[in-house]
């Protein structure tokens, strides 16, 4: 059975004072993407939360290649019905609404690419703080697959930032920069990065 301790690729730590910090670091990858395995990873995750809420919730990247480039397109290959395709958008539809859902505030700390499915769990998010760097972006480009936004990335941008602007984001697939998303009001703040050590 797997408990919130032998999970692989999400790192659950609470502070005295009740805050919890949740970091994605999908094992054996350079890079974060949500796969299966991710996935009912984080679905133990939220079941902990559940059965303990915290103060409140950050979630970050402990990869340097960004926060979430978006879903494991090479899962999609596995997809023979379409019963397994509704399957697979029904869990992140589930996931994330339970994460929108929780009384207590919750922060995805965006720092690199934040893409697909990663900008759909940060818009499941009550806030977003974005990293003012170069290589930062979001973007929701799975119009690009003939594909549209399918974990409530299609109901939350709207809601952010206005119908236009995120039809214009999800019929095109173009990215936004740090800037660019805290003018759009798809990101509460943006900080210059944190200097290691210092």
């Amino acid at each position: 059975m797997t408990t919130i301790d032998t999970l692989a690729h999400w790192r659950l730590a609470r502070d005295a004072d009740g805050l919890a910090g949740l970091t994605f670091d999908r094992a054996g990858s350079a890079g974060n993407a949500l796969c299966a395995d991710t996935m009912s990873a984080l679905g133990v995750v939220r079941d902990a939360l559940d059965a303990a809420p915290p103060a409140g919730l950050v979630i970050r990247s402990g990869k340097s290649t960004g926060f979430v480039v978006g879903a494991d397109v090479n899962e999609f290959a596995s997809l023979d019905t379409p019963e397994q395709a509704r399957a697979r958008v029904a869990r992140g539809w589930d996931l994330f609404n339970r994460l929108a859902a929780v009384r207590y505030p919750t922060l995805a700390l965006i720092q690199g690419h934040c893409l697909g499915g990663g900008l759909e769990l940060a818009l499941a998010c009550r806030y977003r703080l974005v990293a003012d760097q170069p290589g930062t972006s979001l973007a929701l480009p799975a119009v690009m697959l003939g594909i549209f936004p399918g974990w409530g990335g299609r109901l939350r941008l709207p809601r952010l930032i206005g119908a236009p602007a995120a039809l214009d984001m999800m019929l095109t697939g173009r990215g936004a920069d740090a800037r660019r998303a805290a003018a759009l009001g798809r990101a509460g703040a943006r900080r210059p990065p944190r200097r290691r050590g210092g």
